[in-house]
C-alpha cells in the first residue's frame, strides 16, 4: 500500500511542476491564474493523502477545507482586479 501512495505523490508533484511551468512561462495572466489554482487544487489532494498517510484525517480535511475556501477567494480577487485591466504581457 505504502509504494502505491508514493506513486500518487509522485505523480501529482509531477503534475504540479506543469502547472508551475505553466505560472512562469503562461503568455497570459489568465494562464497564470489557471496555473496557479491547479497548483492549489493539487496541494489539497496532498493534503489529504498526507492525512491518509498519517491516520489524523479530521485535522487534515479541515485543513484542506480552510486551504480550497482561501484559494477561491484569492483566486476571485485576482481575477476581477485584472478583469477591468489590460492584459500584461
Amino acid at each position: 500500500m505504502m509504494t502505491t501512495d508514493m506513486v500518487i505523490v509522485v505523480v501529482l508533484s509531477l503534475a504540479m511542476t506543469m502547472s508551475l511551468y505553466r505560472v512562469l512561462a503562461g503568455p497570459t495572466i489568465y494562464d497564470r491564474l489557471a496555473g496557479l489554482s491547479l497548483m492549489g487544487t493539487k496541494s489539497i489532494v496532498l493534503l489529504l493523502l498526507l492525512g491518509l498517510l498519517t491516520q489524523q484525517v479530521d485535522a487534515f480535511v479541515d485543513l484542506a477545507l480552510t486551504y480550497s475556501l482561501i484559494l477561491f477567494v484569492g483566486t476571485v480577487v485576482v481575477a476581477k482586479y485584472f478583469e477591468g485591466t489590460e492584459a500584461p504581457r
